[in-house]
């Protein structure tokens, strides 16, 4: 939690981080869409939950304590090879929902150079044309987060709900403001 009050200091947003806290289960994760000078946004086809089988932006799971920047920076290397560059916060997330779907959340877009994909232990390393984006075989809910990525200015905090099926509903949507 630290790190979580941390990193909202640094970004200077007015928030009440305790509104992220839904339940003991909740891990706090990143992932960033990366988009290279082809505006191509490198991607994760997964081979394992949560999310087997669908693309998804490269990311993972914060180590307790650790900065949240260096989170991102540090999961994306790890996998995918590639040093992140102008990263900015988009969208933050509370999630709640069965095993493997209780997170908080934290969604940024960056920048890497073009170069040829590498082995990726978590699945295969895919690069998508950013208007093409939406037509892949993305989540439900990336499929609903894109358009505060992209096409809404300002930072976002959004509660999702998971069912039994896995399937996501976004029950709260806010603009935060920055300090």
């Amino acid at each position: 939690m630290n790190n979580i009050k941390r990193f909202f200091e640094n970004e200077n947003l007015d928030f009440d981080i305790s509104k992220l806290f839904k339940n003991h289960n909740q891990k706090i994760a990143v992932i960033c869409y990366a988009e290279n000078e082809e505006k191509e946004i490198l991607m994760l086809e997964r081979i394992k939950e949560p999310f087997s089988g669908k693309l998804v932006p490269p990311g993972g799971k914060v180590e307790k304590d650790e900065d949240i920047i260096q989170a991102i920076k540090r999961e994306f290397f790890e996998e995918t090879g590639f040093e992140l560059k102008d990263l900015k916060l988009k969208v933050f997330t509370s999630e709640e929902g069965p095993e493997h779907y209780n997170w908080i959340l934290f969604v940024f877009l960056g920048k890497v150079k073009k170069q040829e994909l590498g082995y990726c232990n978590e699945g295969i390393l895919k690069w998508v044309k950013k208007d093409k984006l939406l037509e892949e075989n993305l989540t439900n809910i990336d499929k609903k987060i894109i358009p505060y990525l992209y096409e809404k200015d300002g930072i976002y905090y959004i509660e999702i709900n998971y069912d039994e099926n896995k399937n996501a509903e976004i029950i709260n949507i806010e603009n935060v403001e920055t300090k």
